[in-house]
C-alpha cells in the first residue's frame, strides 16, 4: 500500500473500506494477524452486514503497551540498507537485536528490492510515530459482531491469555478460540500447519 505522512487505526480502517468499495467487493471474509487482527475486528463491528466471517490471529481487543514494540522499530531503522546484500545478510545482522528467528523472518518479508537496492515495504518511521494509537484497544464498548468468529492464539504467546477470553465474549457473540500450544505470537509462521488447518475447518465446517 502507499506510504502516507501519518497513520492510525481509523485511517487504516477507512483505507481498507475504500479499497473494498473501489474493487466492488460487497461481502468478504476477514482474517488478520496482530495489527491486522485489530483492523479486522473494527471492520467486522462497524460493517457487520458486509463481513461473512472473522478470523483473528493472536491479538485481543484490549490496550497493549506501545513501548513493547519500540526496540523492534529501532532495530529495523538502525539497519544500514546500503550495506545489506540480501535478506540472509539482513537476518544475520538483526539476529543480535532480534533473537527470535521466526519473528525475524516475519519482519524480513517487508524487506524488498526496488531494482536499485533494498528498502522496507512498510513505512517504519510513520508506524513508529503512530505506535501509541496502533497499540490501543481498537473497539468501543458498544461495538458488536454477531457473525462467526475464530480466534487462533499461540500457546507460548502472551498476547491472548485465558483472562482475555471474556473480552471476545463481550464483542463477539459467536466466537470460538483455538490454541496452538507450540506457537508464539506469529502463529501462522511458527505452526503453519496448525493455523491453516484451523482456518480451513472454520471456513469449511462441512468439509
Amino acid at each position: 500500500s502507499a506510504h502516507y505522512p501519518e497513520t492510525s487505526l481509523s485511517i487504516m480502517q477507512s483505507r481498507i473500506e475504500g479499497l473494498m468499495d473501489d474493487q466492488g467487493i460487497d461481502k468478504y471474509r476477514l482474517c488478520g494477524h496482530s495489527l491486522g487482527g485489530k483492523l479486522a475486528m473494527i471492520l467486522a463491528c462497524r460493517w457487520p452486514q458486509r463481513v461473512v466471517s472473522l478470523t483473528v490471529a493472536d491479538i485481543a481487543p484490549r490496550d497493549y503497551p506501545p513501548e513493547h514494540h519500540l526496540p523492534t522499530f529501532e532495530a529495523l531503522l538502525s539497519l544500514d540498507l546500503s550495506g545489506i546484500k540480501n535478506r540472509k545478510h539482513a537476518d544475520e545482522v538483526l539476529s543480535e537485536r532480534i533473537p527470535n528467528w521466526a519473528f525475524r523472518q516475519f519482519l524480513l518479508t517487508n524487506l524488498i528490492s526496488d531494482g536499485e537496492g533494498l528498502r522496507w515495504r512498510a513505512n517504519l518511521e510513520v508506524l513508529r510515530a503512530g505506535i501509541a494509537d496502533l497499540s490501543r484497544n481498537p473497539l468501543a464498548s458498544a461495538d458488536r459482531y454477531a457473525g462467526p468468529t475464530l480466534v487462533v492464539r499461540g500457546g507460548k504467546s502472551g498476547y491472548v491469555r485465558c483472562e482475555h477470553f471474556s473480552l471476545f465474549d463481550h464483542y463477539f457473540a459467536d466466537c470460538s478460540i483455538v490454541t496452538l500450544p507450540e506457537a508464539g505470537h506469529d502463529v501462522h509462521v511458527e505452526d503453519r500447519t496448525g493455523f491453516v488447518s484451523s482456518l480451513h475447518n472454520f471456513l469449511n465446517p462441512k468439509a
